[in-house]
């Protein structure tokens, strides 16, 4: 969990590195790294949290998130067969606040 088979393993590699939350990742993005990896976070972890709270008390709130990452998920589907480009495009259009 200390990061050190991470930060091994990946060496000098840069970019972005989508990973769940385990603790082994965290010292790849801390301040000291040249912030040469940009962290990209997992949805599905984020959204299994509001579940959860929406199951144990009905929460709203809850409710008001799994609605608006549903909306994110049919606008990633729209764009599974478009290029690069494209899909930045329609998320631009799509995905703001």
């Amino acid at each position: 969990r200390s990061g050190r088979h991470a930060q091994s393993f990946l060496e000098n590699w840069q970019g972005h590195l989508l990973v769940d939350d385990y603790g082994g990742y965290k010292a790849l993005f801390a301040e000291k790294q040249t912030k040469s990896c940009t962290e990209l976070a997992c949805w599905a972890r984020a959204r299994r949290k509001f579940f959860d709270l929406h199951q144990a008390n009905s929460s709203l709130m809850a409710l008001e998130a799994l609605q608006r990452i549903g909306n994110l998920y049919t606008i990633e589907a729209e764009g599974k067969d478009l290029t690069i480009a494209e899909r930045q495009q329609l998320r631009e259009e799509k995905s703001l606040p």
